[in-house]
């Protein structure tokens, strides 16, 4: 009988899973100290109109002094967040710990807000903070599986509760606190079925792009022999060519010893003759311009560091927690020969990065590696993506990717199918493999552009 996980790893586990599912590059875009102070101010001046502003201050009657104590914390943590990650890209796993307090706070400045006002004014400090926690449930996809934010909404409702100067108001906590939390529930999980759907609708998109490509490399084979074809027959129509325009050249010799008459249609004839061969030639040279183009054509050449540095850069900021290590042979200045070029290599890389991220929708990987190298044996290019993950079921190593299957409750199984047509269309292949101390192994093989 399996053992079930200590309820610390649970929690461990599913933190982990929240703050993948987090855009760390937008938090801190949005968290910049300029932008923080100007909350800041924005908030201390909101508190004085509410207290002080005429025909405002008998609706809220609020107390300055313990609303600004109140929020003092928030104002701290937050500049203190901005100033301390200015200029960074990632957040570690301390850094969110921060960033719930300091949601954690927000929500206990706009509860302690509506417990100090007077009731008229409460109500509308009510609607406010369930607009706040409604905003912050979307913007951190809080759901019930990773209920952070809420459980610190929850303390924070908790703590502001002992600031109420009647039953009334204790009323009021009992219903805006439910709605709340049923706001920010509600909205961080309608935001997890959008990321959801998104990506669902970019892998169909990739998967059907891919099958287009593969359909393409098949009729450009086709196109291609008949067009070779045609080349093939050149020399002899050039050939041809050359001696109607020889017979012409005669006839025209041949109709000046004839008599006036006749010689003047003879060379009118002769005349047309070599218009249509002139035409006839320049035709052919057409055709063959455009089959030595066609034939010719060979996929674009892409250079591996500077993609697969690309790639680290993105899913970091997407998987925060995830060691990503690129590392490419020093001596391998190759390129490989991809159709789609560049953005072929990268969608190809990414997909694979981030199902290592991934893993199997409950364990994901912490360390993912990159490395590039020039096959010893072949010469072809090489690309290993290498993880600590829990790695592929034995059964699934050799099955095919075309069934879609996935271990992934949300997921298609169209990032593995995707990459393998997409490598098959250029000529690459892709094989699977389990590392001999755990986790996934993969290795892209590519043809090289030889110089």
């Amino acid at each position: 009988m399996r053992t079930p996980p200590p309820s610390s790893s649970v929690w461990v586990t599913a933190f982990r899973r929240w703050t993948r599912a987090q855009d760390a590059g937008r938090i801190l875009a949005a968290e910049r100290l300029g932008t923080c102070a100007a909350r800041v101010l924005g908030c201390t001046a909101l508190i004085a109109f509410f207290a002080g502003a005429p025909g405002v201050r008998g609706l809220f009657a609020l107390p300055v002094s313990t609303a600004l104590a109140c929020f003092l914390p928030v104002a701290v943590s937050g500049l203190a967040f901005c100033a301390v990650h200015a200029g960074r890209t990632r957040l570690t796993r301390w850094s969110w710990l921060w960033r719930l307090l300091t949601l954690s706070l927000s929500h206990f400045f706009l509860a302690s807000l509506m417990a100090l006002a007077a009731l008229p004014g409460a109500f509308v400090l009510g609607v406010l903070l369930i607009a706040a926690t409604a905003l912050h449930g979307w913007r951190y996809r809080v759901t019930w599986r990773e209920p952070f934010v809420a459980g610190g909404t929850l303390v924070a409702l908790a703590c502001a509760l002992p600031l109420c100067s009647g039953l009334d108001h204790a009323v009021l906590f009992a219903i805006v606190g439910p709605a709340a939390l049923f706001a920010e529930l509600s909205l961080g999980a309608l935001a997890v079925r959008y990321d959801q759907a998104r990506a669902d609708a970019e892998r169909l998109r990739a998967a059907v792009h891919a099958q287009l490509i593969e359909q393409q490399e098949r009729d450009v084979g086709q196109l291609t022999q008949a067009m070779a074809d045609i080349l093939r027959h050149h020399q002899d129509m050039d050939q041809a060519l050359l001696h109607a325009g020889s017979a012409a050249d005669m006839m025209a010799a041949f109709g000046v010893q004839r008599g006036m008459l006749a010689r003047t249609e003879f060379e009118e004839q002769s005349r047309q003759l070599q218009d249509s061969l002139r035409q006839l030639q320049e035709m052919v040279k057409e055709v063959r311009a455009k089959g030595r183009r066609f034939v010719g054509a060979e996929p674009e050449a892409v250079a591996l560091g500077p993609v697969l540095e690309s790639v680290q850069a993105h899913v970091g900021l997407r998987f925060p927690d995830v060691d990503i290590h690129v590392w490419v042979d020093p001596p391998c200045p190759a390129r490989a020969l991809l159709r789609g070029g560049p953005l072929t290599l990268r969608r190809v890389v990414e997909s694979l990065v981030v199902n290592a991220c991934e893993g199997n929708g409950e364990q994901g990987a912490s360390r993912v590696f990159i490395r590039a190298r020039t096959e010893p044996l072949s010469g072809r290019l090489e690309v290993e993506i290498e993880d600590d993950g829990p790695g592929f079921p034995p059964e699934r190593l050799n099955a095919p990717a075309e069934e879609l299957y996935t271990t992934k409750p949300q997921g298609t199984g169209l990032g593995l199918y995707t990459s393998e047509c997409l490598l098959r269309a250029s000529g690459g292949l892709l094989h699977r493999h389990n590392g001999p101390g755990g986790g996934a192994l993969l290795r892209i093989l590519l043809p090289r552009e030889f110089q």
